[in-house]
């Protein structure tokens, strides 16, 4: 009997044990990760702008994430602001940039506004910049990630800040990734190429089953892609200031970077090359990948939102982009930032908010809906750890992107360059012809 209750204590133990052991796994593999009760994930927010004693109303414009992204955030604003109304208004995305830009001309800005990163030229004159007192130069470039010091600071001005910053990263199919026998994701092109072979099926015929969706001009993101590998491979994408394209020219060889990468990347699409691996038969990219037609593909994290919502039994999981040089990685992001206008007759107001959104616990809430990694350095490691997000949160130090001018003229430059080399012109001359319309994409847009 003792020996029973002894054994019986143990059991229950052991199951306790495991219990907390599972208990401890789904927090960290979690969504994002919940904000720590340690100090650097208490709100750090305190108010640095002067609040008049009535109530005001501040207009804010966004797009892209939808309408109830910030319902919480603006629960937590209001409860320590209640004389502080900030009235969201979410504009369609393909509206907003010509609502936008006829508010700019008209003379009737918002408060507050969101606008893509690259479109902040565009929009200079009538950003109001951060008061000292909330951000600096300095404070801010320690706190955020570098590709907001690079493109949302001016001199000693802080511009917009930036919630979240979504980079490229890799999809794969788990259950035929352990089917062909490979056990990780790639992290280098090579590794890319090898899993690659064992995942396509080839027939005399043609081509059966895809092993990752590139090559065309009609992969989802191509001309982020495209993108990111130029840069991967050397390629500087414009001068600076960007007064024009510069990623025709050769760095270093005799093989100029660009048209390296636009080799690599078309040599998925030709059926002469070992890497052949899709065709647009296979359909849309991104809906090949849901219904296992393809066993990897590259995409930013929010693709994730639409995947386990269209393919709920899909097993995939996310991975850090292939490099061309792991100990210096190259990322790309296209991401959104924020802006006040100097028409607001409450600026530092509206600058005393976004130093509350961009707090350590505040941009987490962003993160959650939005499955964008935060641009907050602490907050990006954080989620580094986290079993979804945290690819791309890896990512977010080493981001980088360039100014396109006008983005659609310069996506529709880099697309007409792939279909340019896949119609068997020299890659070298399609590059040159994109450069310059991106050059005319620049200029046109100052």
């Amino acid at each position: 009997m003792h020996e029973y209750k002894d054994n019986f204590v143990t059991l229950v133990i052991t199951m306790a044990i495991i219990v907390a052991m599972g208990a401890l796994g789904f927090v960290i593999g979690s969504f994002v990760l919940s904000p720590k009760p340690a100090a650097e994930s208490k709100l750090s927010y305190k108010p640095k702008a002067s609040y008049p004693n009535g109530p005001i109303k501040l207009s804010y414009w966004r797009t892209a994430d939808g309408s109830e992204v910030f319902k919480p955030i603006l629960e937590r604003w209001n409860a320590i602001h209640p004389s502080v109304t900030i009235e969201v208004i979410n504009i369609p995305l393909a509206e907003y940039d010509k609502r936008l830009a006829d508010a700019l001309s008209s003379g009737n800005m918002p408060d507050m506004f969101m606008l893509r990163s690259d479109w902040l030229p565009r929009y200079k004159a009538i950003i109001k910049p951060s008061p000292q007192a909330i951000f600096t130069v300095d404070d801010y470039k320690k706190t955020f990630a570098n590709i907001l010091a690079k493109d949302l600071t001016e001199g000693e001005d802080v511009l917009a800040v930036s919630y979240g910053v979504p980079t490229l990263g890799l999809f794969y199919n788990t259950d035929k990734f352990a089917s062909a026998g490979i056990t990780s994701p790639p992290a280098d092109w090579p590794a890319l190429l090898d899993a690659n072979s064992k995942l396509a099926l080839k027939a005399s015929n043609g081509l059966i089953r895809s092993g990752i969706a590139l090559g065309t001009e009609k992969i989802s993101n191509a001309s982020s892609i495209m993108a990111l590998l130029m840069m991967q491979n050397g390629a500087v994408m414009t001068d600076t200031p960007p007064t024009k394209a510069t990623f025709e020219l050769p760095t270093g060889t005799s093989y100029p970077s660009s048209a390296k990468a636009l080799d690599f990347y078309t040599s998925f699409a030709k059926p002469g090359k070992s890497s052949y691996s899709w065709n647009d038969g296979f359909g849309d990219s991104t809906q090949a990948f849901a219904l296992g037609k393809t066993a990897m593909m590259i995409d930013y994290p929010y693709r994730y939102l639409q995947l386990t919502k269209q393919a709920p039994n899909l097993k995939f999981k996310m991975a850090k982009v292939p490099q061309v040089n792991g100990d210096y990685p190259v990322n790309y992001s296209e991401y959104w930032a924020e802006a006040v206008s100097k028409t607001s007759g409450y600026s530092d107001i509206a600058w005393d908010f976004y130093s509350f959104a961009t707090s350590y616990e505040i941009m987490n809430l962003y993160s959650v809906p939005t499955m964008k990694p935060g641009s907050r350095l602490d907050l990006a490691k954080a989620q580094g750890q986290d079993s979804i997000i945290g690819p791309f949160a890896e990512q977010v130090a080493s981001a980088q992107a360039y100014y396109k001018g006008n983005g659609t003229t310069t996506d529709a430059a880099f697309i007409s360059m792939i279909g340019t080399a896949l119609s068997g012109f020299d890659s070298a001359i399609a590059v040159r012809i994109a450069s310059e319309r991106v050059t005319e994409s620049i200029v046109g847009s100052r």
